[in-house]
């Protein structure tokens, strides 16, 4: 199997890279989740010159990879296909940092069945399809290692060594230009401070190094003592290279909320339960060869890692390096298994394939680990030639090989996308809205979404081809219908429109047609409603308020935008008595409010017709105080409002007693 290794490997990275790279646009993912746009709009910031060790958007980011996906963007064009094509570079490196710790720890052929591995399996495909940080930890964090064991086997190689040394195994007399041994240990430092700037599993990495080198102090002390400077520089360099994110999370203690949202295990193991951890325990064992993670955003709910029989050989590979944990190599992968899966066992929704994405480094060493182990085993003891061992161990990696490429397949690209809540995570709907708009000539649409304030926006953006359609955004669950001149209105299929607009467009002669992700209608002339109430009071030279129309419960508001807004617009209403003294909550005014309106993406023409629940009953309300203001200028001072006419920051109506006693 090893005699002509370079074009196994090249295989297997061709491989790794083709089931990372085909259809990661528009198959799977069948969208793009909002976490790759959050990723997408920090790269952006970078490139328009915001740089930091640490950004805040998003939940809290370590910042190494969003530099390297500004690389991408600036290289490849901004777009989804250069964002992903870092994460599938990245699940390549990982399977090269596999092979290359593999063979250097336990020589040509477990590495090679080890990287064949990692290049096919499911879990490290799937990550590699994401634009997301964490698939670049075990890359930084797996060079880290091999440049330790460089270091380390080059410095021993004229140190006399025991027969279960940590230095035996697969070492090369040292060539004239191999760097030295402290400057190895440096850059393994330098890769392991790294990769704190990757995925916030990386917590782990310095814990693990800090377990083995204490491990090296109990059963390998002679090794340590010789090499105790380069551990030394290792550690210096290390602490230098994470100074700044410490330094930064020290100075801001609320940048990391996320952390204090799915620790709830921790917080028990420390108020003295250890139940929620050892329950995660149990179920990181399992997810291997028994059961896997919970989530479909993770993967496919309960498929392990290995099918039953590369289980066995998974749980025999760590069982045998548990009886070989005198042996550093061992002890080594073992170890950083362990450590690896630190993060999910003490957090949430365990086994989570993401938190524990470090153990991606080691873990396909294991089995190739056992089955390498089985053939020398059969030539020793069944006297079979090591050419006819050779061969069976050739047919069983490209048995596995084969299997789970089209395991990988299957799941990637029959079961998962329409999985559970995979099309609403990434957003099916509006990648087909996309695909529509691009073929489209240009007319102007508006958009339901569940997040038009924030994220349906750069979502669109970075979905489409063609940007010459204008699309303004609303979400119809605040009762909202936004209609643009083109009369053009697009939903999610599973987003309803409020019942009073899907009514209103009907009696307007609305065509409706569904699409298999989208429900489309259209307006053959733009309606201009007139309401019972009617008005044509201008606020700036942004929008002018139509008139409203009253119910028992609820106020109709219509209003046409005249120009884009220069910031982001919040409406407000008070409902005031006959003294002029406001009643029951102060509506739409806070930013929390569900049910307030913020526009931030409409487009000259839009009419914004807005269904509002009154608080109060009707009859107390004399009344209507309304108008718009911007609500990031609430942070810093007065409110800024648009003004009407006359000067006055709101409008206000006044509803006849007559009229309320009729709606009663």
């Amino acid at each position: 199997m090893t005699a002509h290794p370079r074009p196994l490997l090249l295989l297997i990275l061709l491989t790794a890279f083709a089931l990372r790279i085909v259809g990661v646009v528009g198959q799977s993912p069948p969208g793009v989740a909002h976490d790759e746009v959050a990723h997408w709009l920090i790269a952006r910031d970078i490139l328009a010159g915001n740089h930091a060790v640490y950004f805040t958007a998003a939940y809290g980011h370590e910042a190494g990879y969003h530099y390297l996906e500004a690389l991408f963007l600036a290289l490849l064009g901004d777009n989804l296909l250069a964002l992903r094509s870092l994460a599938a570079f990245c699940g390549l490196l990982g399977v090269a940092v596999t092979y290359a710790l593999a063979r250097r720890l336990f020589g040509e052929t477990v590495a090679l069945l080890a990287a064949g591995l990692l290049a096919v399996l499911f879990w490290p495909v799937f990550y590699g399809r994401l634009a997301l940080r964490a698939i670049s930890l075990p890359v930084v964090a797996g060079l880290s290692a091999i440049f330790w064991w460089r270091a380390w086997q080059v410095s021993g190689v004229e140190v006399s060594e025991p027969a279960l040394s940590l230095t035996k195994g697969v070492k090369s007399p040292p060539h004239p230009l191999t760097p030295s041994p402290l400057h190895l240990f440096t850059l393994s430092g330098l890769f392991a401070g790294l990769s704190l700037y990757t995925y916030l599993a990386a917590r782990a990495v310095p814990i693990f190094f800090l377990l083995f080198i204490l491990y090296l102090a109990l059963v390998h002390r002679r090794d340590l003592k010789v090499r105790w400077r380069g551990v030394g520089v290792f550690t210096a360099v290390f602490l230098l290279t994470v100074f700044p994110l410490l330094y930064y999370l020290q100075t801001h203690p609320g940048a990391e909320f996320r952390v204090a949202e799915v620790n709830q295990p921790l917080t028990e193991l420390l108020a003295g339960n250890p139940l929620p951890v050892l329950q995660n325990g149990l179920k990181l064992a399992g997810m291997f060869g028994v059961v896997g993670g919970p989530l479909w955003r993770e993967g496919v709910p309960g498929v392990p890692v290995f099918e039953p029989v590369l289980a066995l050989l998974f749980y025999g590979g760590v069982f045998l390096s548990v009886w070989r944990w005198r042996d550093g190599r061992y002890a080594f992968i073992l170890l950083w298994l362990l450590v690896s899966l630190l993060p999910s066992l003490v957090t949430i929704n365990a086994p989570s394939h993401i938190r524990s994405i470090n153990a991606l480094v080691v873990m396909s060493i294991f089995p190739a680990l056992l089955i390498h182990n089985l053939g020398e085993l059969s030539t020793d003891f069944a006297r079979l030639s090591t050419k006819r061992v050779k061969l069976g161990l050739t047919i069983l990696a490209f048995t596995f090989f084969l299997l789970y490429a089209g395991r990988t397949l299957y799941l990637t690209f029959q079961v998962w996308p329409a999985g559970g809540d995979v099309p609403f995570v990434w957003q099916t709907a509006l990648a087909e809205v996309a695909a529509v708009l691009d073929e489209s000539d240009g007319t102007a649409v508006a958009l339901a979404g569940w997040s038009p304030d924030t994220m349906d926006s750069p979502t669109m953006t970075l979905l489409r081809q063609n940007d010459a359609a204008p699309i303004s955004h609303f979400n119809p669950q605040e009762g909202t219908l936004i209609i643009p001149e083109s009369g053009r209105v697009i939903r999610p299929s599973t987003l309803p429109l409020d019942p009073y607009w899907e009514s209103q467009l009907t009696a307007w002669g609305v065509l409706t047609t569904t699409h298999q992700h989208t429900t489309h209608y259209a307006l053959p002339t733009v309606p201009i409603p007139t309401p019972p109430f009617p008005a044509n009071t201008p606020f700036g030279d942004e929008l002018t308020f139509l008139g409203y129309d009253l119910t028992p419960s609820h106020l109709i508001t219509y209003w046409r935008v005249t120009a884009v807004p220069a910031h982001a617009r919040r409406l407000f209403i008070h409902f005031l008595d006959e003294d002029g003294q406001q009643i029951g909550d102060m509506y739409a005014f806070d930013t929390a409010d569900p049910q307030s309106l913020w526009f931030p993406h409409w487009q000259p023409g839009d009419l914004l017709l807005q269904k509002h629940e009154i608080p109060v009953p009707l009859a107390e309300v004399a009344h209507i105080r309304l108008g718009w203001f911007d609500p990031y200028s609430c942070d810093s001072g007065p409110c800024q409002n648009l003004l009407t006419p006359t000067g006055e920051p709101f409008l206000l109506l006044t509803i006849e007693q007559e009229l309320r006693g009729d709606l009663k």
